[in-house]
């Protein structure tokens, strides 16, 4: 949630400072986890796994196509108006986040998928301390990305 004390500029700093960060770290560190599971249990949870590995890897494609988007279009627009805000400025801000929000709703779905075939990340009877972990990292980062993406709606909506 924005802080009413904090800037719009605190906040995308937050956003890019935390929240892009802490994707950076954990994106690579689940994948390998989640891959080693795979392997170690594949023969006791191959159809569970393979379905995980599917549904992890396109909550990632779609986490790293919106980080494109946001880094490289929406956050530097939204820089830019905070220095000399302009109309015409506004209008691409909000066609930035029309096209982020249509992101946000696929990456969703995506975690809604990953959250189903891990069974809410419930690891099975015969999981273990690595498997348990990949599905709680994968748990903090589905909190983590709902977090961010209300965060970021409350931004955005100071230029709708």
């Amino acid at each position: 949630m924005i802080d009413k004390r904090m800037s719009v500029v605190d906040t995308i700093k937050d956003i890019a400072e935390n929240h892009q960060s802490y994707l950076k770290t954990e994106l690579p560190i689940i994948k390998a986890l989640a891959y080693k599971i795979l392997k170690v249990h594949y023969e006791d949870c191959k159809d569970e796994l393979i379905l995980v590995h599917r549904a992890y890897g396109k909550v990632e494609n779609e986490i790293e196509l919106s980080l494109v988007k946001k880094q490289m279009i929406v956050l530097p627009l939204i820089w830019d108006f905070e220095k000399k805000p302009s109309e015409s400025l506004r209008k691409q801000i909000i066609e930035a986040i029309d096209d982020v929000e249509e992101d946000n709703k696929k990456l969703i779905e995506a975690f809604k998928d990953l959250e189903k075939v891990t069974n809410n990340y419930t690891m099975p009877p015969s999981g273990c301390p690595t498997y348990d972990m990949t599905y709680k990292k994968m748990e903090t980062l589905q909190e983590e990305v709902l977090k961010y993406i209300d965060t970021e709606r409350e931004l955005y909506n100071l230029f709708k």
